[in-house]
């Protein structure tokens, strides 16, 4: 008589991070219910609609969203095809597995973050307790909530690229998933400005490889719509929506809300981005090469949030890595009580969504008083004193020469 075989056993570990991950679904089930998300999220229904137009074959630069907004798409033609599988479930399916990947994606950006010395003075079980109590702190944060309220992708890319660039510079395929980033959603592309400057040409080579694979499913599944894209669609600024208006948190909407459409706007914005782009590159390369990688790859953030055309408010995750830095920065130089008290301050302003007290929509962003400037563009005020005090303080850090070449890649 034989026995028959047993069904294979999982091992506790991948049980564990199945169980995390089912737990962590149902309780987004439940919160979406409850802060009534189910009839939103107008992102997540822009990137479904892309996948549902590849499916059904027709034009995908040419659909705009029903019922009222007539939001077109606005991606790379590989973002519609990951989208695929969300535009084939059920909109309630979609939203829960789309909402469980970005409250995840804070997690993960916690754990990195996070120095090691950090988790050394917790026990695992703690550690799990801590994560779980950021992350859902972290929904306060106002670029946090309009992430995953509007269904967008941020989160998600974030985490790609910073889990993916802090890995050893030996690990396998790294800098490809930040070219894959790239290939979903264009705005992470001066991140290889930082591979350039610190002298990471694998990573290099693997990024451009990621984003040129993106690329090639584009052409090989809609070539005629890839090709529009990249030749077309992608030169289109007006796609994107209003400039001038509040949610824009860059330096482009700050010059439209002070001048409009007057012409000394956009030199404005190239020269000013450039050169904060120069800073930025330079401060980045001091941190990389002091092998302080997460503050790295926050401060060039800073440079993509300033320098693009658009910034939407929920562009500004990144302040997550970016505080942790400042606290340690703070910290390494003035001492721990100075770092809770900046700490605090800086995530409380994040969490006070001032940028919404002020009026806004219709162009009412022009007539803003100085006063009201001021709650208008606080992410950019908040974001600019961070770098500044990243500045000071990194001249606590070993001189580039004596620094480990944490940046040298065969």
């Amino acid at each position: 008589m034989t026995t028959p075989p047993s069904s294979p056993v999982l091992p506790a570990g991948r049980r564990r991070v199945l169980i995390a991950i089912a737990g962590c679904a149902v309780l987004v089930a439940l919160g979406a219910w409850g802060a009534h998300l189910y009839g939103g999220m107008i992102d997540l229904r822009v990137y479904r609609m892309g996948g549902s137009v590849l499916l059904h074959g027709d034009s995908l630069y040419d659909a705009k969203l029903p019922g009222g907004s007539d939001l077109p798409f606005t991606y790379p033609p590989f973002s519609a095809i990951a989208m695929v599988p969300l535009a084939a479930v059920p909109w309630g399916v979609a939203l829960v597995a789309w909402t469980t990947i970005s409250v995840l994606s804070i997690t993960a950006l916690w754990r990195t973050s996070l120095p090691k010395t950090f988790w050394s003075f917790i026990s695992p079980r703690k550690q799990t307790v801590v994560l779980i109590g950021l992350t859902l702190l972290s929904l306060l944060l106002e670029p946090v909530w309009q992430t995953i309220q509007f269904g967008q992708i941020n989160l998600l890319l974030t985490a790609m690229i910073l889990l993916d660039l802090v890995r050893p510079n030996d690990a396998r395929l790294r800098g490809f998933w930040v070219g894959v980033a790239i290939g979903v959603k264009l705005t992470p592309l001066p991140f290889l400005a930082l591979l350039v400057v610190t002298k990471q040409w694998r990573a290099l080579r693997n990024a451009v490889l990621g984003l040129l694979a993106t690329m090639a499913v584009g052409f090989a599944v809609v070539p005629h719509q890839s090709w529009r894209y990249w030749t077309d669609v992608i030169l289109d600024a007006n796609r994107v929506g209003g400039i001038a208006y509040t949610g824009n948190q860059s330096f482009n909407g700050f010059l439209h809300r002070i001048g409009d459409d007057a012409s000394w706007v956009q030199p404005t914005w190239f020269l000013l981005s450039a050169a904060f782009g120069l800073v930025v590159l330079w401060l980045a390369r001091r941190y990389w090469l002091a092998d302080e990688r997460v503050t790295a790859i926050s401060v060039l953030a800073l440079a993509v949030l300033y320098a693009s055309p658009i910034s939407w408010s929920h562009h500004w995750v990144w302040i997550i890595p970016l505080g942790v830095s400042l606290i340690r920065g703070v910290n390494r130089v003035w001492g721990l009580n100075p770092a809770v008290v900046t700490g605090v301050l800086f995530y409380g302003l994040f969490v006070l969504r001032s940028i919404w007290w002020v009026p806004y929509r219709d162009d009412r962003e022009l007539e803003w008083s100085f006063w009201q400037s001021i709650p208008g563009n606080s992410h950019l005020i908040v974001g600019m004193i961070a770098f500044i005090l990243l500045a000071v303080t990194s001249r606590s850090l070993p001189k580039p020469a004596s620094a480990p070449e944490a940046a040298a890649q065969a």
